[in-house]
């Protein structure tokens, strides 16, 4: 039996529900958040209230972690989990209910999917770190990020086909369809089991360790770097093809061929990731994101959005998983980590989402002091800039980790 045979019968069948979670969570995110900001844009025509609509998303997300974190130590992870996703089955049922009455209510949209994010994303990263250990993460997450491919490889197929069909009655379909797949989420919740923690919650203790500290603001730093890089990618790219070429089959056909170069990263990533292959991984994507950015500097158009959009996708996941893997690892070396585990993710996940935040609010200032086109150039250096970072601080923190583990 070889190694990878013998690391994947380690992975427990509760990681296997856990899985199950994630893929239909991302195919529902995927089918419908995306093409949320074009729904949004063909009532608002501004990039800046989009960004404006994803600040509030990420914003209330950090608040959503926080107060389902204080949930989590009262009573158990698996019911912010299903806080959430009642969150955003309110998010789609307003949608649905108000059509494009609700484009008005775009500030409470991204409040109500920030809060329902950060309370699902707390329970599921709770439940990674307690389904799987340092031996199986690799495997695991390279699992999940296949499995999370394939679902935003479907999701926009299925959705460019409803929309082209079906033009503005296509958006309704699809928010039904996401709100089903929430629920059927929430449902498969009920296989794994129920696990009370002590219930002090001391987000000090999860910001300033009482051993280790040095490692883990190393780690926070590079999740601040992660983050600004994540702010504005999560809409603008796909915003600004749409807008580009006003056609919702070329904006789907984009993440057609972002989630096939994802398929593809995750599957290499799946087969060849191991702990001792983590640095060269890092190394090769901050390396190759930062060179992506290059056609955008000159000109931003349908040609570079693409080749930007489809390099972000084979090399990000080299980037992310080994991040996730390293981040958990740090976190199991922290004083009292099965105790304080939440209070670490929280305070993880609200530094990036400060990211997050600040990436847009770059974005919305240079809108407003030079032109869009030269605006667009610059958030774009800055994202290209940003894996540089990101490595710098990948390598610190694992020399400090090595380093804790031999006193």
């Amino acid at each position: 039996m070889n190694t990878t045979e013998a690391t994947r019968q380690l992975l427990p069948p509760s990681s296997k529900w856990l899985l199950s979670i994630n893929t239909l969570f991302a195919g529902a995110s995927a089918l419908s958040n995306t093409f949320l900001n074009i729904y949004l844009w063909k009532f608002l025509q501004s990039v800046e209230q989009i960004a404006i609509y994803n600040f509030y998303i990420f914003l209330f997300s950090a608040i959503g972690y926080t107060i389902a974190g204080w949930i989590a130590k009262k009573s158990d992870r698996l019911y912010t989990l299903r806080i959430g996703v009642a969150i955003l089955a309110l998010f789609y049922i307003l949608i649905i209910s108000f059509g494009s009455r609700a484009v008005s209510l775009y500030v409470l949209l991204g409040v109500l999917q920030g809060l329902g994010t950060g309370f699902f994303w707390l329970s599921y990263n709770v439940l990674v770190f307690e389904v799987t250990e340092p031996e199986t993460r690799d495997e695991y997450n390279g699992a999940n990020g296949f499995l999370f491919a394939v679902a935003t490889m479907a999701a926009p197929l299925l959705a460019g086909r409803i929309l082209s069909t079906l033009p503005m009655k296509g958006y309704t379909i699809i928010f039904t369809v996401s709100f089903a797949l929430f629920l059927t989420a929430v449902l498969i919740t009920w296989k794994l089991s129920p696990r009370a923690g002590p219930p002090s919650y001391d987000l000090y203790a999860g910001f300033s360790p009482q051993e280790h500290k040095n490692v883990w603001r190393k780690m926070l730093t590079m999740s601040f770097s992660m983050g600004f890089r994540e702010g504005t990618l999560a809409f603008l790219p796909f915003l600004l093809v749409f807008v580009i070429t006003q056609d919702e089959l070329t904006a789907s056909r984009y993440l057609l061929f972002t989630s096939a170069g994802s398929l593809l990263a995750y599957y290499v990533v799946k087969k060849f990731l191991t702990n001792a292959r983590r640095m060269t991984f890092v190394t090769t994507a901050a390396m190759m994101l930062g060179l992506s950015v290059l056609l955008l500097l000159f000109e931003v158009n349908k040609v570079s959005l693409f080749v930007f959009g489809i390099a972000n996708a084979l090399f990000t996941p080299l980037l992310v998983i080994p991040y996730s893997c390293l981040t958990y690892d740090v976190m199991g070396q922290l004083p009292e980590a099965v105790h304080r585990k939440v209070e670490y993710i929280v305070i993880r996940e609200a530094v990036v989402n400060t990211g997050r935040c600040l990436s847009i609010l770059a974005l919305i200032l240079l809108q407003w002091q030079v032109s869009q086109s030269l605006s667009l150039k610059l958030t774009f250096l800055l994202v290209g800039l940003s894996p540089l970072v990101a490595l710098f601080f990948f390598r610190r923190t694992c020399q400090s980790l090595r380093e804790s583990l031999r006193v």
